[in-house]
């Protein structure tokens, strides 16, 4: 995919974090719970079951602006890559962070509005 050439289609209005994977912190073992509800509200939309699905996953230390970056992949994705994005006024949000030393967030999230990128091939993908 090439980011200037893409054409893309915006599937729902909105969209919040989805926490699908949960750590269990009481455990000794620190083990995780994927939540498969989440998971399917998400990935069973009749405008994507079908499709293939691209993941953009971010990860790292935390308190180092992870958060942040998604915010401005959502702010590309929602202006559907056109010129100019960057620039907006928009407010940037859409994955929640803070100032501060405490982390934020636990576990995986995922974004609940599905974007359809359709490739340089005319494929489209979610």
């Amino acid at each position: 995919l090439q980011l200037d050439s893409l054409h893309l289609e915006r599937i729902m209005v909105g969209g919040r974090p989805v926490q699908i994977v949960k750590i269990n912190d009481e455990d000794a073992e620190h083990s995780f719970t994927l939540d498969e509800e989440a998971l399917k509200e998400i990935l069973n939309k009749d405008e994507i079951r079908d499709k293939p699905i691209c993941v953009v996953s971010v990860a790292g230390a935390f308190r180092k602006g992870k958060s942040f970056l998604l915010n401005f992949m959502l702010r590309y994705l929602r202006h559907g890559g056109k010129e100019g994005w960057l620039e907006t006024e928009d407010e940037l949000n859409g994955f929640h962070w803070r100032g501060g030393s405490e982390r934020d967030t636990t576990g995986i999230l995922m974004w609940s509005e599905v974007f359809v990128v359709k490739t340089n091939y005319g494929r489209e993908v979610a």
